[in-house]
């Protein structure tokens, strides 16, 4: 479960700075969830796509982007994350959660968190909690087939900062700045 919730942390990190790099949006589109109410459905899948534009994008490119613009997605070998049984990022017994509504900021972006070339979180304000977040839940099926609420929430700010909060009690922050120190001999 950490697993897919650092790499689904690490595409929206992607798609952040790749909007900043190409003054182009990105979107993360949330494409499926088993249902985590069924303790033995698991899975779930996504896509990173850029847009056309800065700013409310009429196509939208799954990454990588074509060299070539023929009206077809050539290749989307890096655009595509399936966590089910089979996919690409297969995580048994791992639970993409329902994420409820999310409008978009444009056209083509309803259930998907879009980055502007500033990189932050364009989405319309009825799309983020009470936090100020838009939460993305991974369950593990495990713990809640036992009855233990073991999950990880992937919270995207709209400055475009994500983190990972474990839902799990006395769990350790995902986050936690870790430090590193050398001495030259």
């Amino acid at each position: 479960m950490v697993g897919a919730a650092r790499l689904l942390r690490g595409n929206l990190m992607t798609l952040r700075n790749l909007a900043i790099q190409t003054n182009r949006e990105t979107r993360l589109r949330l494409v499926s969830t088993p249902g985590c109410d069924d303790v033995d459905a698991w899975g779930g899948r996504w896509e990173l796509a850029i847009g056309d534009a800065a700013s409310r994008s009429s196509s939208w490119d799954v990454l990588p982007e074509d060299s070539e613009v023929d009206g077809s997605d050539d290749d989307d070998s890096e655009g595509r994350v399936d966590l089910g049984a089979g996919g690409n990022h297969q995580a048994r017994g791992v639970c993409l959660d329902d994420w409820g509504t999310l409008e978009g900021p444009g056209p083509d972006t309803a259930d998907a968190i879009v980055f502007s070339p500033r990189g932050w979180v364009a989405n319309p304000g009825g799309d983020f909690s009470s936090d100020g977040t838009i939460d993305l839940v991974l369950v593990n099926q495990e713990a809640a087939r036992k009855g233990v609420d073991d999950a990880i929430a992937v919270r995207v700010t709209r400055a475009g900062m994500v983190r990972l909060e474990p839902t799990l009690a006395g769990a350790e922050p995902l986050d936690a700045a870790t430090t590193t120190s050398s001495t030259a001999p």
